[in-house]
């Protein structure tokens, strides 16, 4: 796979060389990216690894939901700049290649159980209902009635995060795209839900850089490898 590539490369004489060498799963994921990352994003992708880069900086910023709620997005920001740390937005994805497609479609059927079975206790649970709009960890802090369940299933959860392998959820030719952990992906879009970078109070600001997020992985869903 070619060195780098980049969205943002000016089309020069070594650049249209370049281009000329790509294979046709190269080209491929350089006209998809170059279609559906938001402005002010770029994309790289080396022999065995593709990243996605905000080009601005971001924070990261704790603050509970309900204050969250009642602060306006410039108020938001300055608090963030004040607090919070600021830190760069990419998302990394290891790229392979599988002749045995047996191999992939047992990772996937893992990794697609486990998924079910966090949501089935989510819902067996009843916290959409009981703990009213607070997240899991916010809902087992509380006094109320779903204290207790959101404790059981953060327990469930944690035990079932454990069995979560990279996966390969993506595809694009013959190349297979694992998402890799910890990247600046917000809790509830998180491949494996666990991730070092955010807690369950910890916001990602500006809030446009979530709905760009929110963008990019919209649009991968149409690479998704089992839909």
């Amino acid at each position: 796979m070619a060195a780098a590539i980049d969205n943002y490369a000016q089309p020069n004489i070594a650049e249209r060389e370049r281009r000329r060498k790509l294979s046709a799963n190269e080209k491929a994921m350089q006209a998809f990216f170059e279609r559906n990352l938001p402005p002010g994003w770029k994309f790289t992708a080396a022999e065995k690894t593709l990243t996605l880069t905000r080009e601005a900086p971001v924070y990261l910023f704790n603050i509970p939901s309900d204050e969250l709620r009642i602060l306006s997005k410039p108020a938001l920001l300055t608090l963030a700049k004040q607090k919070g740390k600021k830190t760069a937005c990419s998302m990394q994805f290891k790229i392979e290649r599988h002749d045995d497609i047996a191999i992939v479609r047992q990772r996937v059927r893992l990794y697609k159980e486990i998924r079910a079975d966090i949501d089935k206790a989510y819902n067996r649970l009843n916290l959409k209902h009981l703990c009213r709009g607070w997240t899991p960890v916010e809902c087992s802090l509380t006094q109320g009635q779903g204290r207790k369940p959101a404790l059981e299933f953060l327990t469930t959860r944690n035990i079932l995060i454990q069995k979560l392998e990279l996966t390969p959820v993506y595809r694009l030719g013959t190349l297979y795209l694992y998402p890799q952990r910890n990247q600046c992906v917000l809790p509830q879009h998180d491949w494996y839900i666990s991730n070092m970078l955010f807690t369950d109070t910890t916001r990602l600001l500006p809030l446009e850089a979530g709905e760009e997020i929110e963008i990019i992985l919209r649009n991968m869903q149409q690479l998704t490898l089992w839909e």
